[in-house]
């Protein structure tokens, strides 16, 4: 009994010191995270995302084109196609035709956007007032847009569908590869770039109205441009900037798990955005202000058919059903004068419920 009793001390003894060790083993594993500060502006050392800018400009550019079809001008289908794939020195930046970059290279479902450039240039060889069925222009208060036989404005398809399958979906790419970067220099590379497609200043500040004389990137682009336009109901612009600001200081404080919940803010306000944007074009038909304006309607619907395009790229986990966004594509590529002649904007409406009710967005009607 004695001896068994010995024993069974020294067993637990053994235990109990062996889960003291464990416990000590634990804590020294665990990395302590030394205090680091967040600054206001992008401003890191060696921050670099020279490639993401080169885009922005790059779409900038080939937007500029494409509108001067509203004026009038019959795009040439060389030039704009140059501009997607920057060939054939068609920037009227030098250094953008030399950079070895180009847009098509980085665009997700590139076929699906040059569809919508290929119509634009089609659309805008016909100098004839557009009606169902037939391309051509329409007015919007003192000036034009050029529209497809079902109404689509090709080129505003281009463009903010482009916002979405090239600048959100890469910058949404970089940021879940930094959870696998081997380096914390790798990881500052691809946040970096993925701060970048946002398009702001590296000082941006929300509350500011940035003048109309400045050019990007003394001031915001595209997404950075709609933080405001569009982003200002749900404060997108502070919450995005801030969370590129911290989560950038903690890849270089090894804080895993605030660089982490950054990654999740940016996928979620920065989509949240595209939602919000894509909301207010569906609404703004239906308003009694808008009512028998084609101009206006159409301008507005094309544009809300490039943001459900953007939403394809949504990261997993989206508040967005895949149901709900395959309704909400079939809603936008209805032909737009059926979608407005439509009694109690039926289809509409549905887009709407859809997108409010996801996103909890704030009412606008």
């Amino acid at each position: 009994m004695k001896n068994n009793y010995f024993k069974s001390a020294v067993f637990v003894a053994l235990a109990v010191a062996g889960l003291t060790s464990c416990k000590k083993d634990k804590v020294a594993d665990e990395e302590v995270i030394a205090p680091y500060d967040v600054p206001k502006t992008y401003n890191f050392a060696g921050a670099n995302y020279a490639s993401s800018t080169i885009r922005v400009k790059q779409m900038l550019e080939l937007d500029v084109y494409m509108k001067t079809a509203n004026a009038g001008t019959a795009l040439d289908g060389t030039k704009a196609t140059n501009l997607f794939n920057n060939t054939g020195n068609a920037f009227t930046d030098a250094a953008l035709n030399t950079s070895g970059l180009n847009l098509a290279a980085k665009t997700t479902d590139p076929t699906v956007f040059k569809g919508y450039l290929d119509n634009l240039i089609a659309d805008s060889k016909v100098n004839a007032v557009a009606t169902n069925g037939t391309s051509g222009y329409i007015i919007r208060g003192s000036a034009k847009i050029i529209v497809g036989p079902t109404g689509v404005e090709n080129g505003q398809a281009v463009t903010k569908g482009m916002m979405g399958s090239l600048f959100f979906k890469q910058a949404l790419d970089l940021l879940a590869s930094t959870k696998t970067d081997g380096t914390i220099a790798l990881q500052q590379q691809h946040w970096d770039e993925a701060f970048g497609y946002l398009a702001v200043p590296n000082d941006y500040d929300p509350t500011v109205t940035y003048a109309s004389t400045l050019v990007f990137p003394a001031k915001p682009a595209l997404w950075g441009g709609y933080l405001a336009e569009r982003g200002q109901n749900i404060t997108a612009g502070k919450i995005i900037f801030d969370a590129f600001l911290k989560g950038r200081a903690a890849i270089g404080a090894k804080d895993v798990k605030v660089r982490d919940a950054q990654i999740v803010i940016i996928q979620e306000i920065w989509e949240k955005l595209a939602a919000n944007a894509a909301y207010n074009y569906v609404v703004s038909p239906t308003l009694t202000a808008n009512a028998g304006n084609l101009g206006s309607q159409f301008h507005a619907l094309s544009e809300g058919l490039g943001f459900v395009e953007s939403l394809k790229y949504r990261a997993a986990g989206s508040k967005l059903t895949d149901a709900n966004f395959v309704k909400l594509q079939a809603i936008l590529k209805t032909n737009f004068y059926t979608l407005i002649n439509e009694a109690g904007f039926t289809k509409l409406k549905e887009a709407q419920a859809i997108l409010k009710d996801s996103y909890a967005l704030p009412a606008l009607n």
